[in-house]
């Protein structure tokens, strides 16, 4: 991948991260933030980043979307972006 690709993977997690903290009291953000992380998998595979793939397929494992109550897992699953985050940015540091 170029630096363009990794810069568009960047856009796409800091866009997830964005919706994962509006998902905190609306539970309708949150299953939004659930389906846009699986296809931000999907887009990930089609572009052949297995490792960074794998880390938002663990992420989605934990994220299990609750129509009236808080998410359980939501510190949890911001660390893993804040985690993946810094990924990208060592990815686009090398490239």
């Amino acid at each position: 991948m170029d630096r363009d690709d990794w810069l568009e993977v960047q856009k796409e997690l800091n866009r997830l991260y964005e919706l994962h903290e509006c998902g905190v009291s609306d539970p309708g953000k949150c299953r939004e933030f659930n389906t846009q992380a699986s296809l931000f998998l999907q887009k990930l595979e089609d572009l052949q980043v297995y490792d960074v793939a794998d880390r938002v397929m663990e992420l989605l494992a934990g994220c299990s979307p609750k129509d009236f109550s808080p998410c359980e897992n939501r510190q949890c699953t911001k660390g893993s972006l804040e985690r993946l985050a810094q990924r990208i940015r060592e990815k686009l540091e090398k490239s």
